[in-house]
């Protein structure tokens, strides 16, 4: 995910919900299919290349999905993340709570589910739990496996009044589980804890919960 520092994202989550709210009245609903990308995927730690597709049921329901590659980042290159391999896919239901004729948008509520799994090569001390002899730089292949379920607010504008395409922004806050498996480390042995930098997960963890923060923006094409 794109990084951004914990008080950044809380304030521009909460200017994001107060741009979807007031700006919600009544108006009416284009049905049908549509697809969908997200022009920031491409800027995040791990870049993410892919698009998405919806349906839009009634006035009311509509559901969504996207899949993207992941590789690595554009602007800060391999980083830590050298030989980076991995798929991220986004599932969201979402209910439209108000319209506006006005400025042809529509506001919703919803909830998505992510998997995201990708691997690489990393590097770690490890010392045996039977002699305490600590094999250094060992080389082994990260594999990061994550789900998360957030609640998300959201708003998506028609670009026209005839128009196909539309554009959408969406925020919100849910729940993150991480599980990192070490493929080729040394038996019998555990991680050395080195120090992570702000809001990464600690090198010694294997699971660990958290909180996230999705913010999206997408452009859409009705079908």
């Amino acid at each position: 995910m794109l990084y951004i520092p914990y008080k950044m994202k809380t304030k521009f989550i909460a200017l994001c919900s107060i741009v979807i709210l007031c700006t919600s009245v009544n108006a009416q609903q284009k049905n049908g299919a549509y697809l969908s990308v997200n022009p920031l995927g491409i800027l995040e730690v791990q870049a993410a290349y892919g698009a998405g597709i919806g349906y839009r049921f009634s006035e009311q329901w509509e559901i969504s999905s996207e899949y993207a590659t992941l590789k690595p980042s554009t602007w800060m290159g391999e980083g830590k993340f050298t030989n980076i391999e991995g798929f991220r896919s986004v599932t969201a239901i979402k209910y439209s709570i108000d319209v506006n004729e006005v400025t042809k948008s529509k506001t919703f509520i919803g909830a998505e589910f992510r998997y995201k799994k990708f691997s690489y090569d990393d590097m770690a001390d490890f010392t045996n739990k039977t002699t305490g002899v600590t094999t250094k730089e060992y080389n082994y292949r990260n594999t990061t496996i994550t789900k998360g379920f957030a609640t998300l607010i959201g708003k998506q504008w028609d670009l026209g009044e005839n128009s196909k395409w539309a554009l959408e922004l969406t925020a919100g806050i849910g729940l993150r589980f991480k599980n990192v498996l070490r493929n080729g480390a040394p038996e019998n042995s555990y991680v050395v804890p080195t120090n992570t930098g702000f809001a990464e997960t600690p090198n010694y963890k294997d699971n660990t919960t958290g909180v996230y923060f999705p913010v999206g923006l997408r452009v859409m094409f009705r079908l």
